[in-house]
């Protein structure tokens, strides 16, 4: 893969390319899992972990395909009989975290859940029924154990726990519910249900889409401030919203589950240089004007790290957001801060003041997303194999209006390959190997 841009240079691919290929564990026996996945990276080990491992797979489909429809398999057949997927493969809780201030936790955790999403943009591009037939199943189990587990009966909330969450809660499911889970099992219940949809499972479909409703429905009427114009996490056994102004008050903006007049709220406090950083390298983890906001350097240093450094995690998500709200140029601005920020620099997390980078420094999940929102966001780049439709729908920046960008010999697939130029909102392609329909939409 060749690219030419003004904002990302091919070394700061390959680069990108390259801490993946680090992180790859390819001796999987060894660790309890049959086929190969992608490890964190750096000082985390050859273990596999059920974020780590996912997140990776979402911008590395575009280097190799094949392998991410196979690394799927490790999430099946290390699902627990009760639907749940671990935080990581060993699946032993830690007795305490950085902070030193959790209680030793007895319930079985698993994590923030990016499965969701990551496993539907493969299974998109994906020809192996079987394999999406298997994935859906997992998923929609996956679902359920959330929504039997975590769920918080009076307000309808997803409760969530230490890595299930990201400032992560340090104590005991059913006290807390968070802005970032309750929108990642929505999104859930959305593209579970998009794959039950194609596997002609109407009637499941429509279930998921009324599960996925009634959540939204409770996010809008318990998660959100009036008076600061924010979504914040919830204490179900107080009764009340947490003060903590996070990042993560933006996920609403996916699926437009905030409605428009919230959404309008929301765009004005992602703007405001105060809060974010937006001027400068967006986004804090939590807002600069919260109490609770401080940066680490070095070594993750747990709750702190999720306290004010940038992390792409946050970032990506946002980004996709503004890309469902329609926000297209704000999507293409932000993609485009994260990536320089990020630019060889495909660290677990980032100095907001300065840039440099902290954790670990070859991190997978960093340099995935960074590869996504390359190719997804500012190339626009899609690809569903059900009518084997290539669609093109570029994000530009007003700057990016005026320039030319390319990228050349993208891996659609193990057989098509695609040549893309965007010179100055003009679009042109060719597309090598199987034949396959190409849709081109406005350039935005």
């Amino acid at each position: 893969m060749i690219i030419q841009s003004s904002y990302v240079e091919q070394a700061d691919l390959e680069y990108a390319i390259e801490c993946l290929e680090v992180c790859k564990q390819d001796n999987a026996v060894q660790y309890g899992f049959h086929h190969p996945y992608f490890t964190p990276g750096g000082h985390y080990g050859k273990q596999w972990w059920q974020l780590d491992s996912s997140l990776a797979l979402r911008g590395y489909q575009w280097i190799d395909r094949n392998f991410t429809e196979t690394a799927l398999l490790n999430f099946i057949e290390s699902q627990k009989e009760d639907g749940r997927i671990c935080l990581w493969g060993a699946d032993v809780l830690p007795s305490k975290v950085a902070g030193d201030n959790f209680p030793l936790q007895t319930e079985g955790v698993s994590s923030l859940p990016k499965l969701f999403d990551v496993a539907y943009h493969i299974l998109k591009g994906s020809s192996n029924t079987a394999l999406k037939t298997a994935t859906y199943h997992m998923l929609k189990r996956y679902l359920d154990w959330w929504f039997l587990n975590r769920l918080d009966p009076e307000t309808g909330l997803i409760t969530a726990v230490f890595e299930e969450t990201f400032v992560p809660y340090l104590a005991y499911a059913g006290e807390y519910a968070a802005v970032d889970t309750n929108v990642e099992v929505c999104v859930g219940c959305h593209y579970t249900g998009l794959l039950a949809a194609a596997l002609g499972r109407s009637g499941d479909a429509e279930v998921l889409r009324a599960r996925g409703e009634r959540l939204k429905q409770s996010i809008n009427q318990y998660l959100w401030n009036d008076e600061k114009g924010a979504y914040f996490p919830y204490l179900t056994k107080e009764k009340r919203l947490c003060d903590c102004l996070m990042a993560s008050t933006f996920f609403p903006l996916r699926l437009r589950i905030a409605p428009a007049d919230r959404q309008k709220r929301l765009l004005e406090l992602l703007k405001d240089p105060s809060h974010f950083n937006w001027d400068t390298i967006p986004l804090t983890s939590v807002s600069k004007k919260d109490p609770a906001f401080t940066t680490t350097t070095g070594a993750y240093q747990g709750n702190a790290s999720w306290s004010g450094n940038v992390w792409t995690l946050i970032n990506e998500m946002v980004v996709r957001g503004l890309c469902d709200c329609g926000e297209n140029e704000l999507a293409a601005e932000l993609a485009l801060k994260t990536l320089r920020a990020f630019n060889r620099n495909c660290t677990e997390f980032i100095n907001p003041f300065d840039g440099s980078g902290h954790g670990v420094l070859q991190y997978a999940w960093t340099a995935s997303q960074y590869l996504e929102l390359i190719i997804e966001t500012l190339f626009g780049i899609a690809y569903r194999a059900e009518d084997r439709t290539i669609t093109l729908s570029p994000r530009l920046t007003k700057a990016l209006q005026n320039t030319c960008m390319s990228i050349k010999g993208l891996a659609v697939t193990s057989e098509i390959l695609l040549d893309l130029t965007v010179d100055h909102g003009a679009v042109t392609y060719t597309v090598t190997g199987e034949p396959v329909k190409v849709r081109i939409e406005p350039v935005v």
